[in-house]
């Protein structure tokens, strides 16, 4: 690979959900609080709702913002206003429903790119559960009538927690998850989630630092998964990755969890040395 051409970038951001109720038993931290922890911790972006005063919080702090929204026919030109009014550097997408046709999704994301270019946002349709691609099949087809739609292939933020439980598959998990290589490296934006096809969340960690059993097989696929993505990269791309661990209050964490805000920043670290390693590889 040609070393005359600015290095791909990883950008790591904390998601407030993440923050959701910490610091657990006591009072929960205060939005700047919240920011500060993030920035400290070594975060470079920090990712919430469609508030345009949380995100210029975040952005005073230095920090980019990356918006979540949901959308469907209705409401996408809504939606897209308001993420718009948050000065956000991606947005991340949910759309339409589960039983929605892949057609119809494809349909309703080929409109929302003129009023995403004429807003200045750059939108990545999220791979999710409940969602118009809950499966690898339907988000595929959606890829599929999209193309054949525009000619241009369709820009996803993965998460690949969600095919891994739909798919109840077994580690190493690439083998199953890195099947479509062209669409993960036009990614721009991944929630990296740990996961095993049981679980769409297990622990990073013990709780006392030390990495997890199902944590390492988890680190197995990110490294994959970097490698994927760096093959794709031609110099000067950036990649947006929140370690994306939900809190207690919304199930994905555990009662007997680790923290998982502390796990989340355990993975960004680890996350970080992978990247590292397979950038290294890239410049030769």
């Amino acid at each position: 690979m040609a070393t005359n051409k600015s290095a791909p970038q990883l950008k790591q951001f904390a998601g407030f959900w993440t923050l959701t109720g910490q610091p657990l038993g006591g009072t929960e931290w205060s939005l700047d609080e919240k920011i500060r922890r993030a920035k400290a911790a070594g975060f470079q972006a920090m990712g919430g709702g469609a508030d345009a005063n949380t995100a210029a919080a975040v952005r005073a702090a230095g920090l980019d913002y990356i918006c979540y929204i949901d959308a469907n026919e209705k409401t996408y030109e809504d939606r897209l206003k308001a993420a718009a009014s948050t000065g956000c550097a991606r947005v991340n997408i949910q759309l339409w429903d589960h039983d929605t046709l892949p057609k119809v999704a494809a349909k309703t994301w080929v409109k929302m790119q003129p009023v995403a270019k004429k807003l200045k946002l750059e939108i990545d349709l999220e791979v999710h559960r409940d969602t118009c691609t809950e499966t690898p099949e339907k988000t595929w087809a959606i890829a599929d009538a999209y193309k054949k739609a525009t000619g241009k292939k369709c820009r996803f933020c993965f998460d690949f927690s969600h095919f891994a439980v739909v798919k109840h598959i077994s580690p190493p998990y690439a083998n199953r998850m890195l099947d479509n290589p062209d669409l993960i490296q036009l990614a721009r934006q991944m929630h990296f989630r740990p996961f095993n096809g049981h679980h769409c969340q297990v622990p990073m960690t013990d709780g006392k630092g030390n990495l997890s059993p199902e944590g390492k097989h988890y680190l197995d696929f990110v490294d994959a998964l970097l490698a994927c993505w760096l093959k794709g990269a031609k110099g000067g791309e950036v990649l947006y990755v929140c370690p994306e661990n939900g809190p207690i209050a919304h199930g994905y964490g555990l009662s007997t969890f680790p923290n998982v805000w502390e796990d989340a920043i355990f993975l960004a670290k680890e996350t970080e040395k992978l990247w590292q390693k397979n950038l290294a590889n890239w410049k030769k």
